[in-house]
């Protein structure tokens, strides 16, 4: 019943919402504050069993599986779900599915009211003054609510702002953009550890080491949560 591609990011994609799903504060305790004890603790041990479980659901041919090939399972009606970001909506979009009636988009079971974000940045080099203008103009037409929704709604994703009319948005679109202004206001929007907004990369690579080889059945939940505890000691 659940699609998923057997790639190391996507396996911590799943795993930044069964963390997030036992608590905000436990996210932010492991994810972000990099806690050993929570890294290692009984709670971690609960999140890898809940991986193990998800993984009973998935087929036996997902190694190695692109995200968009899951995306297709679903759509095709091979399988019944996938845990994705909001830009696999895309996949549906153009396969001609329309979104609240040939599909749903729902937040991982028990993280409503928190939301976990991957964003486009955009970095300014130190310039001459002369050239600072330029570089103003160009933030102010990327922040520019106009803007952020023609892209976002073209590309299936949410405005970085929350004071955008989501009146061209779709149902996911519109879902998406209530969630994050509520965990925005909650203090409740975390940076997800899997897609680099958490920590640095030497963190989420060995994050992705332990996550995916638990996944693949290599380690039990009790010595993954060590070895992550211990992995990301060692790096960070």
């Amino acid at each position: 019943p659940l699609a998923h591609g057997g790639q190391p990011w996507q396996d911590a994609t799943i795993f930044d919402a069964v963390v997030l799903s036992l608590g905000t504060d436990f996210y932010k305790a492991s994810m972000i504050d990099l806690d050993p004890d929570a890294l290692g603790g009984a709670k971690m041990v609960e999140a890898f069993d809940r991986m193990a479980k998800l993984r009973s659901y998935v087929d036996d041919n997902f190694s190695g599986r692109d995200w968009n090939l899951a995306s297709a399972m679903v759509i095709n009606g091979e399988a019944g779900m996938q845990m994705m970001g909001d830009w696999a909506k895309g996949e549906f979009l153009k396969a001609g599915q329309k979104p609240g009636e040939d599909f749903v988009c729902i937040r991982f079971p028990g993280t409503q009211g928190s939301v976990t974000f991957n964003s486009d940045q955009f970095a300014m080099f130190k310039v001459g003054e002369e050239r600072q203008h330029a570089q103003l103009l160009m933030a102010s037409a990327i922040m520019n609510p106009t803007f952020q929704s023609a892209f976002n709604v073209v590309k299936g994703s949410v405005p970085a702002r929350t004071d955008v009319s989501d009146e061209a948005f779709d149902d996911c679109g519109k879902k998406g953009m209530k969630d994050l202004a509520e965990a925005n206001s909650n203090g409740t929007l975390f940076g997800s550890m899997a897609h680099g907004h958490a920590a640095p990369a030497a963190v989420k690579n060995a994050l992705y080491d332990v996550v995916t080889r638990h996944f693949n059945g290599e380690l039990t939940s009790q010595e993954a949560a060590e070895e992550l505890a211990a992995s990301i000691e060692a790096v960070k």
